[in-house]
């Protein structure tokens, strides 16, 4: 990881303070997204719930229940197919994953994403139920969960089984300490950000609670885990979620993985294993 870390913070100090070549980072991402295998027993198929396009991850064992996942990217890039990193969560029987295709920043500012992320939770409280749910999101999609529940809580709907925010970004004015402390550290440009946050927020504000989840509240949240890499920009974004959700009596889990950079669960390292085993078992958990 040492290593890894190293190249990736190489790579973001030379993009600090560019502007965003988002052609260029979407056909990068596309590349490496063709490369995303479906695993032996697994299959992906595209449907459609509560009226957004879904990519649907099974091995048979649906009646377990469902992991809603939301892709990260920034809420500029990235696609449901993201969700192949997560497969073994699936493999041998386990709840099938349903990933939104949510729609994209600039083309599509906020409410966008947060109205197709809330449709599809809407479609699965009814089938398989929330006892049968387990929400899930990385990055931007992390944020996205934490919108998505506190949305769905404010509306009167029902709370998933649990909640898994992995590096959440829920602070868009990226004002937490390790937004500058662990650059450098980190595969992520924190100018990058701040330009992507400003196309997904569009005329909000970016302490708005309704695009940065830290603002809002989380009474009555499910139980929740937040993995985190310590010398992930976003660290301070899950620290502090963290806390607001212990002093609103939130049953919460930091878990924080030494040296980890950000986007480490999707990696083939040690850790990247390791996180992938951990979340199939709180699933397990979840939904005996």
């Amino acid at each position: 990881m040492r290593v890894v870390g190293a190249l990736a913070g190489a790579r973001a100090r030379r993009r600090e303070g560019a502007p965003v070549e988002l052609a260029r980072e979407r056909q990068a991402n596309s590349r490496v997204e063709r490369f995303m295998r479906v695993p032996r027993g697994v299959t992906l198929t595209e449907e459609t719930i509560g009226g957004v396009p879904v990519v649907r991850l099974s091995s048979g064992g649906g009646t377990r229940g469902t992991l809603l996942y939301l892709h990260g990217g920034a809420f500029a890039l990235g696609s449901a197919r993201q969700a192949l990193t997560q497969a073994e969560v699936c493999a041998d029987g386990g709840p099938d994953i349903v990933s939104v295709e949510y729609r994209l920043a600039p083309e599509h500012p906020f409410p966008a994403a947060l109205d197709d992320a809330l449709a599809v939770y809407r479609a699965l409280l009814v089938s398989p139920g929330p006892k049968r749910i387990v929400a899930c999101g990385e990055s931007a999609g992390g944020g996205l969960l934490l919108l998505t529940l506190q949305r769905a809580l404010q509306e009167g709907m029902a709370m998933p089984a649990a909640a898994v925010a992995v590096f959440p970004w829920a602070d868009l004015s990226m004002s937490g300490p390790s937004a500058t402390a662990n650059l450098g550290k980190d595969l992520l440009s924190r100018s990058e950000l701040v330009q992507e946050a400003a196309w997904f927020a569009g005329d909000r504000d970016l302490q708005d609670p309704a695009v940065s989840a830290l603002q809002g509240s989380f009474q009555g949240f499910p139980p929740t885990w937040i993995p985190v890499g310590t010398h992930d920009v976003l660290l301070d974004d899950a620290r502090r979620v963290a806390r607001a959700m212990a002093a609103a009596g939130v049953d919460v889990d930091l878990d924080e993985w030494p040296g980890a950079i950000h986007g480490f669960t999707a990696l083939p390292l040690p850790e990247g294993r390791r996180y992938r085993r951990r979340l199939r078992d709180f699933v397990d958990t979840r939904m005996p």
